[in-house]
């Protein structure tokens, strides 16, 4: 028989057709898991795909993150917000920019996108606005791409194999990108520093490196990316602790804070509170598993872990 609660989404990173500058080329699409489905599994193309359940938290947060991205919906609408009350529907072709507080995300029951994630240094070339005009926003693809461009490249795909539409995403965007300004400039250079780093970085000797003071050195990035060189430094290493506590057991996650460069344990607890808004171990279970009353269970993209004592 049929079990409604076997039905997830399968997260597919795509990166045989992933074109430079993309940073990544993804999909999700509504899947029923089976009996021998694996929740990490490599498609026929060498890809990476996730199994992911309905109430897993990844699958319902958007989380902080330093990149733009170009979300294309071709199921059901989604909802963001803060909150419920304030969650608002998402446009069909949207564009989300750089993220600095987690958000609630709503998908529906039939769920297939595609999306693409460019560095916010790259915001200008791709769509002609500088990267602060869409700090913590999601605008509508028209509005800065227009009406025709999008319809043209999206609305009348709707019907094609998803290869093909991610196909179409990634070329246009790398046109968008290629009509940028010759050379690379300090905020593009600093921000891939700052992330191959995982944050860990000293404001100071980058300014020194560049040859410039402090205060310029913070102007030029932030002008870049949208985001003062700290807090871009802060929310890469929040995104690298998230992959860090994804890929090792809750055991283990006593020994992720000294590698991430936090002072202790309860540090990193803490600034992972403030970008997820809650502490791992609360973030990380299921957001509407009602059967798990005593929180034994926790859960996050791609593994499934069973709870050992980590504090608050």
């Amino acid at each position: 028989m049929f079990d409604p609660s076997d039905v997830g989404v399968v997260y597919t990173e795509h990166s045989d057709l992933r074109l430079r500058p993309l940073l990544s080329l993804w999909s999700y699409k509504t899947e029923a898991r089976g009996l021998r489905r694996q929740a990490v599994e490599r498609d026929r193309d060498g890809n990476d795909t996730y199994w992911l359940e309905r109430s897993d938290p990844l699958l319902n947060t958007i989380l902080p993150g330093t990149g733009v991205s170009v979300v294309v919906n071709f199921g059901d609408l989604w909802a963001a917000g803060r909150s419920l009350v304030t969650s608002a529907l998402l446009p069909r072709c949207a564009v989300v920019g750089p993220v600095t507080q987690a958000r609630i995300l709503r998908t529906g029951t039939r769920v297939d996108a595609i999306g693409a994630v460019l560095s916010a240094a790259q915001t200008y070339e791709a769509f002609g606005v500088p990267p602060s005009h869409l700090v913590d926003r999601i605008v509508s693809l028209e509005e800065v791409w227009g009406n025709s461009t999008v319809e043209r490249l999206f609305e009348s795909r709707v019907s094609l194999p998803l290869r093909q539409r991610l196909g179409a995403l990634s070329r246009a965007l790398v046109v968008h990108t290629a009509r940028g300004g010759d050379g690379e400039s300090i905020g593009d250079e600093a921000s891939r520093l700052i992330t191959s780093r995982r944050g860990r970085v000293s404001i100071e000797q980058m300014a020194s490196h560049y040859g410039v003071t402090r205060q310029n050195f913070a102007r030029t990035f932030s002008a870049a990316t949208g985001l003062t060189p700290k807090l871009f430094a802060r929310v890469t290493r929040f995104q690298a602790v998230v992959n860090a506590l994804l890929t090792c057991d809750v055991s283990e996650w006593v020994s992720v804070a000294p590698a991430m460069g936090f002072y202790d344990q309860a540090h990193m607890i803490n600034e992972f509170r403030e970008f997820a808004g809650s502490p791992p171990r609360v973030f990380f279970q299921p957001h509407d598993d009602k059967a798990n009353t005593r929180g034994s269970r926790l859960r996050g993209r791609p593994h499934e872990w069973h709870m050992a004592e980590f504090d608050r």
